[in-house]
């Protein structure tokens, strides 16, 4: 299964980038690859080194930039918005794709499921989505 770049917010620390997987007031969780190190990660108050969900919690004001990452891509020659991806059970892998259109007939004849209010999406294999394209914005700070 190919991996490909999903839509999400990521946080600059210490010169690298990494996904928000959660916050509260003061502090962020950055979600790593592997297990987080104080090496690394000097100013961290917590870790998880499971390899299904490995995260550390450092406080907000060590963050230096935010970003917006939107991928989007074509599936069955629709043009989709990558989401989350699956990271456990028997889907994990697997990508959440929301469709990016106006037209419903377009997205239900595409296998797309859902409704004008919700929208249309599907989960699928990162091998089926075509022509990822990756567009990131750098965001105002977020205030303490």
């Amino acid at each position: 299964m190919t991996k490909v770049p999903i839509s999400q917010t990521l946080l600059e620390y210490r010169g690298e980038r990494y996904p928000l997987h959660s916050g509260g007031d003061g502090y962020v969780r950055l979600q790593t690859d592997g297990p987080p190190s104080h090496e690394k990660f000097p100013d961290a108050i917590e870790f998880n080194d499971d390899p299904h969900d490995a995260w550390v919690k450092v406080p907000r004001s060590a963050i230096s930039a935010r970003y917006a990452q939107k991928v989007t891509a074509t599936w069955h020659g629709v043009p989709v918005i990558i989401g989350e991806r699956v990271r456990r059970g028997l889907s994990r892998g697997m990508v959440t794709i929301r469709y990016d259109g106006v037209e419903p007939a377009t997205a239900i004849a595409a296998g797309l499921r859902g409704n004008q209010n919700d929208g249309w999406s599907a989960l699928v294999s990162p091998d089926e989505v075509e022509r990822v394209h990756v567009e990131t914005t750098r965001l105002p700070p977020v205030q303490e």
